[in-house]
């Protein structure tokens, strides 16, 4: 990391952090990269991106959640103001804000075992059908086709000619194959995380799960690992930084979780608490989760689900074997 011979002075006067992620740098030199409502992205010298995070935001690989409830925050905040992370804490000079995360817990992201039937997948998707946001990945496959702008019909398109390859080459282990697929997908959409990219990161959050117990899933994930990050070049910096992060197993805490409740009482909380992460990018990650479990009968579904087709039609299907 870039050197910060400036120390950290006024920590004492600083908020207290209560989740810091295990792959935030502990010393570099940043700029505001944008501002939200309820967080902040830096991006660091090294090109490496780092979030601060409101208290009662989920936890992330490379953010700074503060513990204290100050909504206020970011509109203290604007892009291209220099920050300091050094001696555990992050620094922002032109403001009062210091935030100490040398008492956090830290955030890994890893993802658990899980092994969800398919009726429970089922479930999650009529979840998605009904409370999905007016954009992104989910509505463009499940609106009805006179509500479907160019933009969308363009989309669907997309993905109806790349999902069932994705499948296939998933289920047969085809490295190749799938990084070809996933080609097709990297900046799909509109924003700072498109779409398509946060799809392909509950994707890629499915398949470490299932790589606990599942021959060639280890495998298949180290083959992406190199092209896929190259992929991540073509999209914004935000997006690439989550790729890299998801390539490497490490996931927010809003995609873990739904991958432990998997099967049981408290999915549908935990979905639903994804699916209100941004404006869309729950709700794509959740599709992404989906397909990675079960990629041939998820294909299916979801492209049926662009042709105008029930969920339910397909409920009977067995779960893949493996």
């Amino acid at each position: 990391m870039v050197p910060c011979p400036d120390p950290v002075t006024d920590i004492g006067r600083g908020r207290l952090a209560d989740s810091v992620g295990a792959l935030v740098p502990t010393r570099a030199r940043a700029r505001v990269h944008s501002v939200f409502a309820r967080a902040c992205n830096l991006e660091t010298d090294c090109g490496e991106m780092v979030t601060l995070l409101a208290s009662g935001c989920g936890s992330n690989p490379r953010g700074i959640r503060y513990a204290s409830r100050d909504d206020l925050l970011p509109l203290r905040l604007r892009p291209g103001q220099a920050a300091v992370l050094q001696d555990m804490a992050l620094r922002i000079p032109a403001t009062d804000v210091v935030v100490n995360f040398s008492r956090a817990a830290v955030w890994k992201g890893t993802v658990a075992a899980s092994s969800p039937a398919w009726h429970q997948l089922r479930d999650l998707f009529e979840l998605v059908r009904s409370h999905a946001p007016t954009q992104g990945f989910a509505p463009a496959l499940f609106a009805s086709g006179n509500s479907r702008s160019p933009f969308q019909r363009a989309m669907i398109a997309r993905i109806a000619q790349t999902l069932p390859k994705l499948a296939r080459a998933t289920e047969t282990r085809d490295a190749r194959t799938v990084v070809a697929a996933l080609r097709s997908l990297v900046g799909l959409g509109d924003g700072l995380t498109p779409a398509g990219d946060d799809f392909i990161v509950g994707y890629l959050a499915a398949l470490s799960s299932r790589a606990y117990h599942e021959r060639g899933l280890a495998a298949l994930l180290r083959a992406l690992a190199v092209p896929v990050a190259q992929l991540s070049r073509h999209t914004h910096a935000i997006s690439r930084q989550m790729l890299l992060d998801a390539l490497q197993g490490h996931f927010a805490e809003r995609v873990t979780e739904v991958v432990r409740c998997l099967g049981g009482s408290e999915v549908a909380g935990a979905a639903s608490r994804l699916m209100a992460v941004g404006h869309t990018s729950g709700a794509d990650m959740l599709c992404g989760l989906l397909f990675g479990f079960a990629p041939v009968l998820t294909a299916k579904l979801l492209v049926g689900g662009a042709s105008g087709n029930v969920v339910g039609e397909t409920a009977h299907a067995p779960v893949l074997a493996c």
